[in-house]
C-alpha cells in the first residue's frame, strides 16, 4: 500500500485547465438566448438578454480576450508582475476541448485555427512552463469522430494529431510526440520521479461511433498503459494520468478494464486529471475486493468556458 508523505515534504504547484472553448463568433451583445445550441454570435441584440463583453451565464462560449485575461492573471503569466517561485507554477496540465460548441458548422479548418490559436496563446502568456495537453472530444469534426489508428488516409485523424505534434513540439519530447501522431496519447517525465500519462479517452466514448467496431481497446492504449505504468513501478516513479473523458463517463468494458490497471498499479498512480463534464467534481476508485478502501482519485475540474450557465473555473 502507497505511504503518504511525511509532513513538510516539498509540494509544487501544477495549473490545470481544461474546456476552453474559444467561440471565433463570440459578439458582445448579441442574443444570449437563441433556437441554436450556441447562442451569443451574431447580429447586436436590442433589449434585455444580451452578451456581455467577457461573457454570459447562458449557452455561450467565450471570446478570445477572456481567455487571454485569465491566463494573464496567473503568477506564472509573462504579464505578471507577481512571478516568484512560491506563487508560480511548476507545469500546466491541459485537457482539452478548444474549439467553440458550434459543432454543426465546423471545418477541419476551423479546428486546426482554434487548435493554433489558442496553443499559441499559452505559450505567450505562460512563457517557458511546460504544458502538458491531452486530446478533447471538440478537436475533430465531427465532434466525437476518432476512428482507430489502423483507419487510414482522408478519414483517419492523422490530420488532427499531425498538426497537435507540430504545435506543441516545444513541450513534449520525441518519443512522446511519436504517440500522439499514432494515437493522440502520449507518456513524459514530468520532473525526475513524477512521470505523465495522457490517455486518448475518445477511445472510451459512448459518442464516439468508431468504437462499434471494438470498444475494448481499440488503439491498443490500455495495452499500452499497463507497459508504462509496470516500467514506472521497476523505477519507482509515481505516475499522474490526465485525460479529457471522465473514467466512470466511458463505455463499461473499457472502463472496468481501466479500473482493474488502476487498482493494480495503486502504489504507483499519484493522482488522475480529467474535463470534460464542465464541473468541479472527482470519481474515487475502490478496491475490487471489498469497495470499501479507496485506491485512487481523480479530480475532475470546472470549465473555463460558462457553457452552460457557469461561471469561469
Amino acid at each position: 500500500p502507497p505511504t503518504p508523505p511525511p509532513p513538510g515534504a516539498p509540494t509544487a504547484r501544477i495549473l490545470f485547465l481544461t474546456d476552453l472553448h474559444w467561440d471565433r463568433q463570440y459578439v458582445p451583445g448579441s442574443a444570449a438566448a437563441c433556437p441554436d445550441p450556441l447562442c451569443c454570435r451574431g447580429a447586436l441584440h436590442e433589449g434585455p438578454g444580451t452578451a456581455g463583453f467577457w461573457g454570459t451565464y447562458s449557452k455561450c462560449d467565450l471570446p478570445l480576450h477572456t481567455i487571454d485575461a485569465l491566463l494573464a492573471q496567473l503568477p506564472n503569466s509573462s504579464s505578471s508582475s507577481s512571478s516568484n517561485s512560491t506563487g508560480g507554477f511548476a507545469a500546466a496540465y491541459w485537457t482539452g476541448d478548444i474549439p467553440a460548441h458550434d459543432v454543426w458548422q465546423q471545418s477541419r479548418g476551423d479546428q486546426l485555427r482554434a487548435l493554433r490559436t489558442v496553443t499559441a496563446l499559452l505559450r505567450a502568456r505562460l512563457g517557458g512552463l511546460r504544458v502538458f495537453p491531452a486530446v478533447g472530444n471538440h478537436e475533430a469534426t465531427p465532434v466525437n469522430a476518432f476512428p482507430p489508428p489502423y483507419v487510414r488516409g482522408n478519414r483517419s485523424a492523422a490530420w488532427l494529431y499531425d498538426a497537435m505534434a507540430e504545435a506543441w513540439q516545444d513541450w513534449l519530447p520525441p518519443a512522446a510526440l511519436h504517440t500522439l501522431r499514432v494515437g493522440g496519447f502520449y507518456t513524459a517525465q514530468v520532473w525526475p520521479g513524477l512521470r505523465l500519462v495522457s490517455l486518448n479517452m475518445n477511445f472510451c466514448s459512448q459518442a464516439n461511433f468508431w468504437l462499434l467496431i471494438n470498444a475494448t481497446d481499440p488503439a491498443g492504449q490500455l495495452q499500452w498503459l499497463m507497459g508504462v505504468l509496470a516500467d514506472a513501478e521497476r523505477d519507482g516513479e509515481k505516475v499522474h494520468i490526465i485525460g479529457h473523458i471522465p473514467p466512470a463517463h466511458c463505455l463499461r468494458s473499457w472502463s472496468w478494464n481501466y479500473y482493474r490497471i488502476i487498482s493494480r498499479f495503486e502504489g504507483t498512480i499519484a493522482a488522475q486529471f480529467f474535463g470534460h463534464t464542465h464541473l468541479d467534481e472527482f470519481e474515487l476508485f475502490y478496491d475490487e475486493e471489498t469497495l470499501s478502501r479507496p485506491v485512487s482519485i481523480a479530480f475532475i475540474a470546472p470549465s473555463v468556458t460558462t457553457y452552460i450557465s457557469l461561471n469561469p473555473g
